[in-house]
Order: structure tokens, then C-alpha cells, then sequence
């Protein structure tokens, strides 16, 4: 669920500090509105808004703005959009709408548009909405992304995604009490889930570990108790079960608060109570998914059902099931294949997580089923066995989906969290979340010149040149191992990122997006054949450096529509340290790229790479370009270390 800040209408104290909060918690677009206001009051804003986040400003007005402070788009008054049929120049284009008739009018499909008011208005004393009942956009398929506008307080952005929405945009209760602001957006943006399972006294499974993941995840998880265990990490002696009255009075209690669109289900009775609680929460919530751990033996051995009566029924009921392989046969039968579960997914329109951590395999391999394809997720195993591992991982999917993840993403994002939570320690009970120690904010590339790209050496790790680097007053490092196997670079990585951080430098990957999703680095560099920066922002988060390979002028064009972070501008001159060389570019081909650029006002850091010598980095410098990435000239040198220092002070000394 899209969730949207809108400025207030007039200047207020500490605005833009306020928005810097905004973002750092997450906010992923801002609509700057200040109707009638001159431009400088715009730029004004803009110039005190962190330059990382200024692609995140939609502006209402004043709209050359966009390219010249590279935000990330425009939003259109209603009535606007003949206006602008062909914008294809326009990274983002978003209109207000007043009524569904308008929207399915538009000459052109937006971004998004808002819709208001659908609720009554907080900002606007007299601004009252039309609606009754929240309008169902759940069987508008032409319709771009609709945004509900007005009225936006806790609770009504369920309401509004159950009704078809993409998203909501919130003014008056974030702004009504500036001081509140990030504590209200929080609270705004924070999904209802719910946990159906039972009481683990251990709080390593069941609802209690459930409800630990939803909150680091991102999700407020409310808790029913299916089901009161006698059990440690270690042992398992048995179960007091609720009746499903007394499981649906808990329920009962919670909904009328509110009604969680995502609910995991784990341990239950029996599949005939399964499936009358299914039903239930389908009647109590229309449009709910429902999550099912199928929970049928314990850890320490204690087995919980043989009889499998209604699983058909139970399966139309489902939205997502996660079992693991001896789960998987239990249920489908010894011989089960992909092919086969897959016939399933289709013939009852559900997903299946199939569990990798039981397998054979080298890797942890977990294969989501759905009817529409295969996909697998893959990771290095956890070296100590954890307790409620199937838990985990189910809740965090749960919580994740209920912030609009894709279920591929999800799933990705929720074995990833699996894997830190198995290695948090050694004993069988997992952490969820211990204190580290915590680093500087880390810098911009657009307040660095210089660049390191590792590169094998004989002699010496890679960890132990990011050292040598780092010594020497490196503060941006990309993790480049071209040859590796993804176990090595795994390991490597793990490392790497734990060096640059401490020196408060930024911590790259190179092309691998599935491995810098997993090492949780600052960002990824592609290059021209590599991934769509587009795609890698979804994977990688806002929050995430994305830098990118350009030859040319037109790669720049194309760089900038793609909102990337900074680019990697080459080669200077003839490398060995790439296989598949691109044209030279040359210190002219610099100054014409650069000078072009201006001209366009795109004002993306570029920096040159690319067989630089020492004698090429002062007129490098004064092409105009932001600094170098360099990797053979300091990888081969006698003293690395030494060597950084002086290539520092040149580049100091440049300009």
C-alpha cells in the first residue's frame, strides 16, 4: 500500500526538517503543494530537503523544477491532462480526479491519481465526501492506480486498499500537529496483520515469535491462541486446545478495532476446525488472504495430525500455504513433484512456498508454486539449528505482503530475514533483533571524488585491499568479483561490509542484485547489460544507491529517465580490468558528455573510470565531472595505502 505525504498549503517551522524525518522513515513521495507560491519559496524548500531524497518530490507547480533539482515528477491539477497527452518525457506524471467518471475520462494513463474526498476532509473545514460507502474499484481494470485523498486517519487505509485502492495520501492528520508528524506517518503506514497459533511458552515458535517478526518486519501483529503448548526450545510434552468458539470470541473482540487483510494461520486442532475458521474469516473479512503454516509435527517430535479429512476445501480457502518437504508429502503425497504442485496451485488458485530448508541441496533452496510460474529463492545455509524457523519465516511473509510487497518479493524478503535470525547465535532459540553497534550516517556519492572497485591481486584478499583502501581515506568501495562463486562472494561480502562500515564508508555490490539484497550493502552498480535500475530500486528499497555504466550521451538520457544515484562514465582509456571494453571516451569525450549534460540540466554525479593513470586525474577533474573510480591503479601498486593518500590529495588539489 502506497502511502503519500501532501505538504501543507502555507509555510509552517521546521517544514523541511520535518520532511528529512519524513524520509528517513520511510517515506517514499512527498507531493510538494504550495498553491500561488513564487518559485523561490519552491526552491527554498527543495535546497534544505537531504539531495538523496530530493527524487522522492512530486511538485504541484513550478515545474522546470523537476529536471534541475532531478525530482521525481509532476502532479496535475484537475482538468489538466489534455494538457499533457504526450509527456513521454516526464519520468513521473500524476493528476487529481474528483469522481470515478473523471478518471475513466483521462486522455492518458497517469502514474496515479488522487481521488477526494473520500472521506470528509481534516484541512478543508466544509469539504465533505460524497460517499456513503467507499467506492469498489476492485472491478475497475482500466483504471490507472487510484490514490484515496482526504480523511486519511488510522484505520481508513485498510479500508481503502479493501476497496480497491492503490494507496492513500495524508495532509491534515500528518499536519495537524506538526510536532507529531513522523510519529503519525509511522502509525499511518504500520499494516494490521494477525497471528492465529499457538502459545509457545519459549516464545521461539508460534504466535509469540509471530508477533516479534511482525514488528521488526514493519507490521503492528495482533495475536489469537489457538492452542496453550508445554514445551522449551528442546521438548515438546503436549497441548490444551481452545475451542474455535473461544478462538473466534478472540477475534471477534479484535475486529471490531480492526480488520487485518493478511492473517497467518499456524497451529490448529484439527483440519475440521481449519476449515469452519477459514470460513469465518472470510465472512468477518471479505478479500482476506490467509497465510497457512501447516504445522503437523513439532521439532522435538510430537506428531499433530494424521487425518487430512477437507483439504481440498481448506486449500480453496487459502491464499498462501508454506510446508516444508516432509510437510509437502504429508499433505500431496510421498511422490509429489513441481509439475504436480503446480496443477494443484491452478486447480484451486493458491501459492505454495515449498520449504528448502530440508533438503538436500548445498544451498537453502525455497521454491514458491503459483499458477502462473516457478520461482526460486536461494541462500547459503545457517551453520545452528533454530526453533520455529517455519514460524518465522511464514509471519514475516505475512507482514511483508501486508505492506504491499509482491508475493515474490516477500517470500525473497522473508528467507532473507529467516537467515539472519538463524545466525544470530549459536543456542536454539533465535534473536530477533540485538542492538549493534551503531555507525555515522553514511556519505552521498555526491559528496565523494573517489571510488574503489576491487579487483583479485596475488598475495592478497580483496578484504584486505578494502582495508588497505580504507587506511588511506577511501569512503566508497564496490565489491567487484567477477569470477566468483556466489558462496565466495557470500562470504567475502559479509566481511567487506563489515570493514567499509567502520571506516563510515559506502559499501557497493557490483551487477548482483540477488547478493546485495542479502548483504544488505548501500547499493548496487549495473552495467549496461546488467539488470534495469528501474527493477533494482523495487528489489533494493528507496533507500538504496543505485549507480549505473554509461558510454555515452544517449546513455545518460536513458540513465536519468531510470532515476539513478550516480554514473560510472567510461572507459577513460584501455583497461585490463574489463572483459568486454566499450568505445574509449577520452578527456574531449568527457567535456562534450559533461557540457551536454548541463545543457540538459541533468545533474547526475559522474564519475570516470576506466584505465586512469595518476597524470590523467587533474584534467579528468576539470572536464567538470563530480570524481574517478579507480581499481588497477591502486590494486597494483607497491603500498596501497600510500598510494590513496596521494590520489586523494591530486584530486583535492584538482579543482
Amino acid at each position: 500500500m502506497k502511502i503519500i505525504v501532501i505538504t501543507k498549503p502555507e509555510v509552517i517551522k521546521d517544514e523541511a526538517l520535518i520532511c528529512n524525518l519524513l524520509f528517513d522513515n520511510g517515506l517514499e513521495v512527498l507531493h510538494l503543494r504550495k498553491p500561488g507560491a513564487e518559485q523561490k519559496v519552491y526552491e527554498q524548500f527543495i535546497k534544505s530537503i537531504v539531495p538523496r531524497y530530493r527524487n522522492r518530490i512530486v511538485i504541484h507547480d513550478h515545474y522546470e523544477l523537476v529536471s534541475r533539482y532531478r525530482l521525481h515528477g509532476i502532479h496535475l491539477k484537475s482538468g489538466m491532462a489534455d494538457r499533457y497527452k504526450n509527456h513521454s518525457a516526464i519520468h513521473h506524471i500524476s493528476i487529481s480526479c474528483h469522481s470515478l467518471a473523471e478518471i475513466s475520462e483521462l486522455p492518458f494513463q497517469p502514474d496515479y491519481c488522487f481521488l477526494s474526498p473520500i472521506f470528509d476532509s481534516i484541512s478543508k473545514e466544509n469539504y465533505k465526501s460524497p460517499y456513503k460507502e467507499l467506492p469498489d474499484l476492485t472491478t475497475n481494470a482500466g483504471f490507472p492506480p487510484v490514490i484515496a485523498l482526504g480523511g486519511i486517519i488510522p484505520g481508513k487505509p485498510e479500508q481503502c486498499v479493501n476497496a480497491g485502492f492503490a494507496g492513500v495520501a495524508a495532509l491534515g492528520y500528518i499536519w495537524e500537529k506538526p510536532d507529531e508528524a513522523v510519529k503519525r506517518y509511522i502509525r499511518l503506514k504500520t499494516p494490521a496483520v494477525m497471528s492465529i497459533a499457538g502459545f509457545d511458552p519459549s516464545a521461539g515458535a508460534g504466535v509469540m515469535a509471530d508477533i516479534k517478526t511482525f514488528e521488526i518486519t514493519g507490521a503492528y501483529g495482533t495475536g489469537i491462541a489457538s492452542a496453550l503448548t508445554f514445551q522449551n526450545e528442546d521438548e515438546y510434552t503436549g497441548t490444551n486446545w481452545p475451542t474455535l468458539e473461544d478462538i473466534k470470541r478472540q477475534c471477534d473482540l479484535q475486529f471490531r478495532k480492526s480488520q487485518p487483510m493478511y492473517v497467518k494461520i499456524g497451529l490448529i486442532e484439527s483440519f475440521e476446525i481449519l476449515y469452519d475458521l477459514l470460513r469465518y474469516l472470510h465472512a468477518e473479512i471479505p478479500g482476506v488472504k490467509i497465510i497457512w503454516d501447516p504445522i503437523l509435527k513439532a521439532s522435538a517430535g510430537f506428531v499433530f495430525h494424521t487425518n487430512i479429512n477437507k483439504l481440498h476445501s481448506i486449500l480453496n480457502l487459502i491464499y498462501l500455504i508454506t510446508p516444508n518437504s516432509n510437510e509437502l508429502r504429508q499433505l500431496f503425497g510421498e511422490n509429489i513433484n513441481i509439475s504436480e504442485l503446480q496443477q494443484i496451485c491452478l486447480c484451486h488458485q493458491l501459492n505454495v512456498l515449498w520449504k528448502g530448508g530440508h533438503n538436500e541441496e548445498t544451498l537453502a533452496i525455497d521454491r514458491l508454486v503459483t499458477p502462473q510460474g516457478i520461482q526460486s529463492f536461494s541462500l547459503q545455509r545457517g551453520r545452528y539449528g533454530k526453533h520455529g524457523t517455519g514460524c518465522v519465516l511464514s509471519s514475516a511473509i505475512t507482514s511483508y505482503l501486508a505492506q504491499n510487497l509482491s508475493l515474490q518479493e516477500a517470500c525473497r524478503k522473508a528467507q532473507l530475514y529467516v537467515s539472519k535470525f538463524i545466525d544470530s547465535n549459536e543456542s536454539n532459540l533465535g534473536y530477533h533483533f540485538i542492538k549493534q553497534t551503531e555507525f555515522p550516517v553514511l556519505p552521498s556519492p555526491s559528496e565523494l571524488k573517489l571510488q574503489y572497485i576491487t579487483d583479485f591481486k596475488d598475495g592478497m584478499t580483496v578484504c584486505e585491499q578494502i582495508e588497505a583502501v580504507c587506511q588511506g581515506g577511501i569512503r566508497w568501495v564496490q565489491l567487484r568479483m567477477k569470477k566468483a562463486t556466489h558462496e565466495a562472494l557470500l562470504e567475502e561480502g559479509k566481511l567487506a561490509r563489515q570493514i567499509c562500515h567502520r571506516y563510515n564508508t559506502l559499501f557497493i555490490i557490483n551487477d548482483n542484485v540477488d547478493i546485495a539484497l542479502q548483504l544488505d550493502a548501500d547499493g548496487i552498480h549495473l552495467g549496461k547489460e546488467d539488470m534495469d535500475p528501474v527493477e533494482a530500486r523495487k528489489i533494493l528499497g528507496p533507500g538504496k544507491i543505485i549507480g549505473a555504466t554509461c558510454n555515452s550521451f544517449e546513455d545518460v538520457l536513458l540513465r536519468n529517465q531510470q532515476q539513478i544515484d550516480y554514473i560510472g562514465l567510461g572507459p577513460y582509456a584501455f583497461t585490463t580490468t574489463k572483459e568486454k571494453l566499450s568505445p574509449v571516451i577520452g578527456t574531449v569525450g568527457y567535456s562534450t558528455i559533461i557540457k551536454k549534460m548541463q545543457e540538459h540540466e541533468i545533474r547526475i554525479p559522474v564519475f570516470a573510470i576506466g584505465g586512469i593513470k595518476t597524470n590523467d586525474i587533474t584534467p579528468l577533474m576539470q572536464t567538470g565531472i563530480q570524481g574517478i573510480a579507480l581499481s588497477g591503479l591502486l590494486k597494483n601498486s607497491e603500498n596501497i595505502t600510500a598510494k590513496t593518500k596521494e590520489i586523494i590529495e591530486i584530486i583535492n588539489l584538482s579543482k
